[in-house]
């Protein structure tokens, strides 16, 4: 009804006795309101007021400051729904339908319900609805269904000039990460020299360790690291925070921006929501901006990343000592750790006399508690047996077989198979996708074939992995040098020997050790020592003839 035959009697023979205007911003109007700073919200109320004042209808405004697509991100038309479903308001004024709302499907039935079930008029600057009026009701569902319609047409259409700008190698995920600056001109990114400066040094800390006052550096951990840029340096974190956290420079050693690779995820709607899926295409491109870390020291930093071995977590002011990282609780699996205490007693005499406690300890509960240079000693036995020159060489070679850890480059052909598939997987969902971005249009030949190329080559570089996958291992053990292994823990034993620090020491034991598991059989009581067995596992290096190469790297 057109709202010139509108007035006050006419609404209220309808049953209309109170008005809720609902005021909302569009994106359009976001936009525009950043565009000329012009408030938006307020600009609507005074249209609204022009409609509504001359009715002679007592009305409510609820203005929604934000904008949301669905309903569950508006709180302010979530209290409106409420008012309308138990009848507070018999009508309600809105600029356009849309602006209750572009949310999903299921949205749009909640509040298509809610007008006609409750016969809610609708009250816009250019019409009344009544949802009893058949040709309003049509425009009514047409008007919200359509709406959500238009939202997803847009919304797909930004989203493939991303993705086309992504391909062209400039920057749409947000504003510019650390180390770098964005340039409006070319939408590409440009390195910061300050924050690249800090950047450079992460990774080269990382990969060569921290500096030492003697001028040599140390191996350091995430962990370490970030005790060490926290409490060593004046160094900010990109949010400008001074403590630094292991895992955020984790993510920043990992990524590949810093070799100037851009990856961007696809991703895809149901029901009007992002799902990101990890088969989903990413969109890689090499060279996309300039690089911050030469190739040399990423490939040394992600080496370093992707190496499983176990390495003592000791904080960047203490040194680890003899047995750090090694000894593993047969009972609950977890790495144990050094106790070091110093009681003081009164002798008889009544002077003081000092008890030093130092013990190898599980901290979980009623767990392993052991005397730590027991414990040393007997792995020291444990090297002292094996490079005995008296001892049988075939009695050895079977002893050293069931000690000595599988090689893991050798091992690993069922993680193979399982990268192999999850890669082939992603590869054919990749080609999926290219095909349909070329059949609706989205790329061009040229663009067609040169993804599909680079994917039919990633297809070959992994049916050639398979096949080299696919051989049989060797099943017999290879066999060991025990001239050589005698050699080389001769040599640990006078190195251990000679050391004096404690770190070298671990260092050491380290090398020769992948793990020692320890069982504690029976517990000490007072000055009587608990008894244990360990089971050491030794690392596959050791046969080696460039052990010690090997070890001081």
């Amino acid at each position: 009804m057109s709202l010139a035959l509108l007035n006050r009697d006419y609404l209220l023979s309808l049953g209309i006795e109170f008005i809720i205007n609902y005021l909302r911003k569009s994106r359009a109007d976001e936009e525009h309101e950043r565009r000329t700073g012009e408030d938006v919200l307020k600009a609507q109320k005074e249209l609204m007021d022009r409609v509504l004042e001359p009715l002679g209808m007592p009305y409510d405004q609820r203005p929604e400051v934000g904008s949301g697509d669905k309903i569950s991100t508006r709180p302010v038309f979530q209290g409106v729904i409420d008012d309308l479903r138990v009848k507070k308001y018999q009508a309600i004024a809105v600029k356009e339908i849309s602006r209750m709302g572009r949310g999903s499907y299921t949205d749009m039935g909640v509040i298509y319900d809610l007008i006609v079930d409750n016969r809610i008029f609708i009250i816009t600057p250019y019409k009344v609805y009544d949802p009893r009026n058949p040709s309003d009701l049509r425009q009514i569902r047409f008007e919200l269904f359509m709406s959500r319609e238009e939202f997803e047409t847009t919304r797909e259409r930004l989203f493939g000039g991303r993705v086309n700008n992504a391909i062209a190698g400039q920057w749409v995920a947000g504003p510019a990460p650390f180390g770098f600056d964005y340039d409006k001109d070319t939408k590409k990114l440009i390195i910061n020299e300050n924050e690249a400066g800090i950047v450079r040094m992460i990774f080269d800390y990382y990969v060569n360790g921290v500096p030492q006052a003697d001028g040599s550096r140390r191996e350091v951990s995430f962990r370490a690291l970030a005790t060490y840029f926290s409490k060593k340096t004046l160094i900010r974190t990109p949010k400008g925070k001074k403590e630094w956290h292991p895992h955020q420079l984790q993510q920043l050693i990992s990524s590949e921006r810093y070799i100037g690779t851009m990856r961007f995820r696809t991703t895809q709607r149901v029901n009007g929501k992002v799902v990101q899926r990890p088969e989903e295409e990413h969109i890689i491109v090499p060279n996309a901006f300039p690089a911050i870390i030469d190739t040399d020291t990423w490939e040394k930093a992600q080496a370093k990343l992707i190496d499983s071995s176990h390495k003592p977590r000791n904080k960047m002011d203490f040194s680890p000592c003899e047995l750090a990282g090694l000894c593993v609780c047969h009972k609950c699996g977890r790495r144990m750790v050094r106790q070091y205490s110093v009681q003081n007693y009164k002798t008889k005499s009544g002077a003081t006399s000092k008890y030093h406690k130092e013990f190898l300890w599980c901290t979980s509960a009623s767990c392993t508690f052991l005397k730590y240079r027991s414990v040393e000693e007997d792995l020291l036995e444990v090297l002292r047996h094996f490079s005995n020159l008296d001892l049988d060489k075939d009695i050895l070679q079977e002893q050293l077989s069931r000690l000595i850890a599988e090689d893991k480059k050798v091992n690993h052909k069922e993680d193979m198979s399982s990268y192999i598939e999850s890669r082939n997987k992603e590869l054919k969902n990749r080609m999926k996708f290219i095909y349909e971005k070329y059949e609706t249009g989205k790329y061009t030949d040229i663009m067609f074939d040169e993804r599909k190329a680079e994917i039919d080559s990633e297809l070959q570089e992994l049916t050639l992995l398979e096949a080299e996958a696919s051989k049989s291992l060797p099943t017999e053990k290879k066999q060991i040098d025990i001239d050589v292994v005698k050699k080389n823990l001769t040599s640990v034993l006078e190195a251990y020997q000679a050391a004096d620090d404690k770190s070298d020491r671990n260092k050491i034991l380290r090398s020769v050790f992948d793990h020692v598991i320890v069982e504690l059989t029976e517990r000490g009581r007072g000055r009587i020592p608990a008894k244990y067995v360990l089971y050491p596992v030794l690392k596959p290096g050791l046969v080696a003839r460039d052990f010690f190469s090997l070890m001081s790297k």
